[in-house]
C-alpha cells in the first residue's frame, strides 16, 4: 500500500488520498450512465411484471409495488440526470451516488418483496418463475451498477435475499438448487464489480500520475513553468498581494561550451537542489525554462531579503565543475485578481531582472507596483539591493 493509502473496506478499494476525489468522480460518470440503463430497464419490465402477477396475491402485491417501483424508477433517472464531467465537484458526485444508492436500494428491496409475497401466493406450477424473474432482474442489476461495489452488492442483497432465504427454508432440493445458483451468481457478480472497480482506479492514477509528470520539469525535478502557473491562478482567486523572484544564472552558455551540456545539467540540478530548498507551504519554486528559476509566493510569505541569501548560497556553493557560479535576479509583486494578471507580473520581473544583468550580474533588482509608478522600498534593504 502506497503513501496516503487508506483501506475503505471490502466495499472499496484501497487508495491515496490525492487520487480519491477523481476516483469519486470517474465512478459517478459510470454509475450514473450504468444507472441510467437500469432504472429504463425497470420501467419498460413492469408491464411484464404486472401482466405475470399472481393470481392468488392481493392486489397491493400486483399492482401497488409495480407502481412504487416505477415511481421509484422515475426518481432514479431525475437524480441521474445531472451530467457528470471531470470538472465536477467530488461532493457534487458524492452526493449523487448517495441519492442514486438509496433509490437502488429501495428498488431492490421493493422488487425482492414482490417476488416473494408472488411466490408464497402462487400455486405449486409456477411457484419457481418469481424467484427466476426476479433473479435475472437482480442480476441484470448488479451489472448495472458495477462502477460502485458498494451499490452493486447491497442492492443484489436486497433483491435476493428474502426470496432465497424463503426458499432455502422449504427444504425442497429444487428450490436450494436455485437458491445455490443464485449464490454463485452474486459471487461472480461482485468478483466482475471488484474487477471493474480496480480498472476504474488503475486509470485514476495513470492520470494522475500522467498529470504529475506534466508539472515537473524532467531535468531538476523541480515543478516546471505550469505547475507555477497553477499555483498562480490559486493566489490570484485569494486577491492576494503576489512577489515573483526570477532568478537566472550569470553566463551559463560557458559553462556548456567549455564543459559540455552533460556538465551544463548538472549544474542545473545543483542549482535547482539549492532553489528548492526556499519552497515551504504557500512559497513555490519551479524552473521556468533554461538557465531562469523563479521564487512565487503571498508578498507577505516570501521575504524580498531572500534574495540576498540565496545569492549568497549559490555563490558559495561547491559547483560539478569546481568554478563558482553567480547568479542575478528580478523581483516583482502587485494585487493579482485574475490569472490574466501574470504576465504583467512576471513582464516586471523580468525587466527587473534584465537590468541586474546590466547592472553587472550577481546581484539583485526589485520592482514592487501596488500601482505603476510605485517602486519597493525597504529600508533594511536600501542600500545592499540595486535599484532598478
Amino acid at each position: 500500500m502506497g503513501d496516503g493509502e487508506k483501506p475503505t473496506g471490502w466495499l472499496e478499494p484501497a487508495m491515496a488520498d490525492s487520487v480519491r476525489d477523481d476516483y469519486v468522480v470517474l465512478t459517478a460518470r459510470h454509475m450514473r450512465s450504468q444507472a441510467q440503463l437500469m432504472f429504463t430497464g425497470f420501467i419498460a419490465s413492469l408491464p411484464l411484471v404486472v401482466y405475470v402477477g399472481s393470481d392468488g396475491a392481493q392486489w397491493p402485491v400486483r399492482l401497488g409495488l409495480p407502481l412504487l417501483i416505477l415511481c421509484l424508477s422515475l426518481a432514479g433517472l431525475w437524480v441521474v440526470r445531472p451530467t457528470i464531467t471531470e470538472q465536477t465537484a467530488p461532493q457534487a458526485a458524492r452526493s449523487m451516488i448517495g441519492r442514486a444508492w438509496t433509490l437502488c436500494a429501495l428498488t431492490a428491496a421493493f422488487g425482492g418483496i414482490w417476488a416473494l409475497l408472488s411466490w408464497s401466493a402462487a400455486p405449486a406450477e409456477t411457484k419457481v418463475y418469481y424467484p427466476a424473474i426476479m433473479s435475472l432482474g437482480a442480476l441484470t442489476l448488479g451489472y448495472c451498477l458495477t462502477a460502485v461495489r458498494a451499490v452493486g452488492v447491497t442492492t443484489l442483497l436486497l433483491a435476493l435475499v428474502p426470496t432465497g432465504v424463503a426458499l432455502a427454508l422449504t427444504g425442497d432440493p429444487m428450490n436450494l438448487a436455485l437458491v445455490g445458483a443464485m449464490v454463485i451468481a452474486i459471487g461472480f457478480q461482485v468478483v466482475m464489480m471488484k474487477r471493474h472497480q480496480d480498472l476504474l482506479l488503475m486509470l485514476v492514477e495513470e492520470r494522475h500520475r500522467s498529470r504529475e509528470l506534466a508539472r515537473v520539469d524532467p531535468l531538476t525535478g523541480l515543478p516546471n513553468r505550469r505547475a507555477l502557473l497553477e499555483h498562480f491562478a490559486k493566489l490570484a482567486e485569494l486577491d492576494n498581494n503576489v512577489r515573483l523572484m526570477v532568478i537566472d544564472i550569470d553566463r551559463f552558455k560557458t559553462v556548456n561550451d567549455r564543459f559540455g551540456h552533460d556538465m551544463g545539467d548538472s549544474v542545473l540540478r545543483q542549482f535547482a537542489l539549492i532553489f528548492s530548498g526556499h519552497a515551504r507551504g504557500t512559497i513555490h519554486a519551479a524552473r521556468l525554462g533554461g538557465e531562469e528559476f523563479a521564487l512565487l509566493g503571498p508578498a507577505d510569505a516570501l521575504d524580498p531579503a531572500l534574495a540576498l541569501r540565496l545569492l549568497e548560497e549559490i555563490r558559495n556553493h561547491a559547483m560539478p565543475h569546481g568554478h563558482q557560479v553567480t547568479a542575478s535576479m528580478g523581483i516583482a509583486d502587485m494585487p493579482v485578481h485574475s490569472s490574466s494578471d501574470w504576465n504583467r507580473l512576471y513582464g516586471r520581473a523580468d525587466k527587473a531582472l534584465y537590468r541586474a544583468k546590466r547592472g553587472g550580474r550577481n546581484g539583485v533588482v526589485i520592482d514592487n507596483v501596488a500601482n505603476d509608478s510605485a517602486r519597493y522600498s525597504d529600508p533594511a534593504l536600501s542600500q545592499a539591493l540595486k535599484r532598478g
